[in-house]
C-alpha cells in the first residue's frame, strides 16, 4: 500500500507546472543573456598570428559567475525580511506556539534544523567551481549545445542519490538515464565534429 502523503506539504498540479515552466523560461533567458554578453564587442585587439586588428568580445566567465552568485546572495535579504516579519519558526516551536503545517514538518520528521555553516562551504565551493566552468564552456560553444550538455546533471544527481541517500532507481529511471547519456553524447560528438 502506498504511503499517505502529508496534505500540508503537497502542491497543486497547476502550481507545480507553473513553477516548472517558469524555471524553463528563466533558465533559457539566463543562457541567452550570458551568451549575448559573450558576443558583445567591447573594442579592438591585435591578432598576433595574422597581425590584423579584430573585434574584442566580452568573455569574462568569472565575472559572470560572480554576478550570478551575487544575485543569489540577495535572496538572503528576502529571507531575513521574512524572519523579521514572521519570526523564527524553530524558536516558536520550542515555545509551544502553534505553527503552520510546513513549520512543524522539520520537528516531526526529526530533521536536523541547526548545522555548522562551515559545512555548507563544501557544496557551495563545488557549486562555484562548477558554475564557473560552465560559464567558461559557454564562451567556447553554442548556447544550444551548452544547454544540452547541462542535461548530464540529471545523471550525476541520480548517482549521488543512490550513493549518498540510499535512493532506489527503477527500470524506467535507468532507461531514461541511458537515453540522457546517449543524447548528450550525440550532441557532444556532433558539436566537436562540426567545429
Amino acid at each position: 500500500m502506498p504511503e499517505e502523503r502529508d496534505a500540508s506539504n503537497s502542491i497543486s498540479n497547476a502550481k507545480l507546472y507553473g513553477i516548472m515552466l517558469a524555471m524553463l523560461f528563466f533558465g533559457t533567458c539566463n543562457t541567452i543573456v550570458m551568451k549575448a554578453q559573450d558576443k558583445t564587442v567591447v573594442g579592438q585587439k591585435l591578432n598576433v598570428k595574422t597581425g590584423k586588428m579584430e573585434d574584442a568580445t566580452f568573455t569574462h566567465p568569472y565575472f559572470q559567475c560572480a554576478n550570478m552568485f551575487l544575485g543569489e546572495f540577495t535572496c538572503l535579504a528576502v529571507y531575513f525580511l521574512k524572519m523579521a516579519i514572521y519570526g523564527n519558526p524553530n524558536k516558536k516551536l520550542e515555545e509551544g506556539v502553534p505553527l503552520s503545517p510546513g513549520g512543524v514538518a522539520a520537528k516531526e520528521t526529526k530533521l536536523k534544523t541547526s548545522i555548522n555553516p562551515v559545512l555548507l562551504a563544501i557544496p557551495a565551493s563545488c557549486d562555484i567551481c562548477g558554475s564557473t566552468l560552465m560559464f567558461v564552456a559557454l564562451t567556447q560553444c553554442a548556447a544550444s549545445v551548452y544547454q544540452m550538455m547541462r542535461g548530464i546533471i540529471v545523471v550525476i544527481t541520480a548517482g549521488m542519490s543512490v550513493l549518498f541517500l540510499g535512493g532506489k532507481q527503477y527500470a524506467h529511471h535507468w532507461v531514461s538515464l541511458v537515453m540522457i547519456v546517449l543524447g548528450v553524447a550525440i550532441v557532444g560528438i556532433v558539436s566537436v565534429m562540426d567545429s
